[in-house]
């Protein structure tokens, strides 16, 4: 079970009473072209018949012309029962794949995706500056805007609102949204918001210190001992023991109370570096550390938020996303390396991130194994501003009129929650973006 952190103010994006428009444009090609933006081109378009919960609608598939680039969108307009409104759905991981419409049309949406302008079968496209800016944020952007215009054309009326909603890459798509591109949406639902090049970073400074030395890496066991653990030492911090760590800022657990005793003996028998089933050694205890404590750059200022303690283990916690099903093996040197089967999702994602989606020019030479923060920080700035939603200033979109809503999970393996917390706070501090004296609860704070 996951714990929610609610953050933000919120207004209700339900579905509405259902106008029942129907469509004024033929469901063609050819008429549907006649009435597209300048630079969109309609490639498809079909009739879907009704199937389960979604009714019939006109499917239309096209792409829209930028600089370097096309971005393919999908966009499904309800043949009856149109509400009025507009339903964008972000997509998860690198892009490359236009997500679902189901879950929009089923309440009469007009509803849209993109690809993000590259395809994820293209193992080439982080080699394209284009590409990478469609990705990073302009993709979800001109998608967005051709799509209601032809919505608006095939109902001879104005959409009344749109939404986005999108989770994981989609919350980061999101929120490139809010600060980007105020006037798409009038609501957006940004569920554990990525980060891009902080949270890749932050992954990657864990695995150069857990992959280096099989006595730094961390099996199940050992997650799923930290797991227990952590729960001892936090579930009742919120008043009830009920398995549950309400909020791990509450919590001051100390990893090192598990370190092995120098004569702890495993199955190796080796008692320089101490180790066994109920303890961790000195070097997975560095491991945790950095899980938990993030990345900070020389000045102090926190780069890469670390993970709430908690609920580490479990098939869906740290083993899916840092230390995998299968684990490494053993190199030459040392050091371990995973395969290419079922790696921890969060290094599948970073690895081919510092390939090709971190310098401002690629380097074959480079790669996570050698980033170093402060060092580096030049050669990151450019991608890490086409990627990253990192600006709290979002008097544009309130301005709008927009409302958003941000959701994070203490417990997400992959995204910090921390982060998500910190950038609210931030956001509650910068001027007329929301009243003061609110909490990262989404609620106003109590008053002395």
């Amino acid at each position: 079970m996951r714990k929610l952190l609610l953050l933000g103010a919120i207004a209700l994006l339900g579905p509405g009473q259902a106008l029942d428009v129907l469509a004024q444009v033929e469901c063609s090609v050819a008429s549907l072209q006649a009435k597209a933006p300048k630079g969109t081109t309609i490639t498809g378009v079909s009739v879907v018949p009704a199937a389960e919960k979604v009714a019939s609608y006109c499917r239309v598939d096209g792409h829209v012309a930028v600089p370097g680039n096309e971005v393919n969108f999908r966009l499904g307009l309800p043949t009856s029962g149109w509400n009025g409104k507009f339903y964008f759905s972000g997509i998860g991981g690198l892009g490359g794949r236009i997500g679902s419409l189901d879950k929009g049309l089923a309440r009469g949406y007009a509803s849209a995706s993109t690809d993000t302008g590259h395809s994820a079968d293209d193992p080439t496209w982080g080699s394209n500056r284009a590409k990478e800016i469609d990705y990073g944020h302009r993709g979800t952007h001109v998608a967005a805007v051709a799509s209601k215009a032809i919505a608006a054309a095939f109902y001879a009326q104005p959409v009344q609102h749109a939404y986005f909603e999108g989770c994981s890459n989609g919350g980061r798509q999101a929120m490139m949204e809010v600060q980007r591109y105020p006037e798409d949406f009038d609501g957006i639902i940004g569920g554990h918001p990525a980060t891009g090049t902080p949270m890749q970073a932050g992954r990657a400074i864990v695995y150069q210190h857990m992959l280096a030395s099989p006595d730094n890496f961390l099996a199940a066991e050992k997650i799923e001992l930290l797991s227990r653990a952590t729960l001892a030492a936090c579930d009742d911090k919120d008043g009830l023991k009920d398995g549950l760590i309400t909020d791990p800022r509450a919590c001051s657990f100390n990893v090192e109370t598990l370190t092995c005793s120098p004569s702890a003996q495993g199955a190796t028998g080796d008692k320089k570096n101490g180790d066994a089933a109920d303890c961790l050694t000195p070097g997975q205890v560095t491991t945790v550390k950095k899980i938990y404590g993030g990345v900070k750059m020389k000045d102090g200022k926190t780069f890469a938020y670390g993970f709430p303690v908690g609920h580490e283990g479990g098939p869906t916690g740290w083993r899916a996303w840092i230390s995998g099903v299968n684990p490494p093996v053993k190199q030459e040197d040392g050091s371990l390396a995973y395969g290419t089967e079922r790696q921890p999702s969060g290094y599948g994602l970073m690895e081919p991130n510092f390939r090709f989606l971190a310098l401002d020019n690629d380097d074959p030479k480079y790669s996570w194994k050698v980033l170093d923060i402060d060092r580096d920080m030049p050669r990151l700035k450019t991608m890490t501003e086409i990627l990253s939603p990192l600006d709290p200033d979002l008097r544009p979109y309130k301005k709008h009129g927009g409302k958003l809503l941000v959701y994070h999970g203490w417990s997400d393996p992959g995204i910090s929650a921390a982060g998500t917390v910190d950038y609210f706070d931030q956001m509650t501090t910068t001027p007329q973006v929301c009243p003061t004296g609110w909490n990262s609860g989404g609620e106003p704070a109590a008053r002395g």
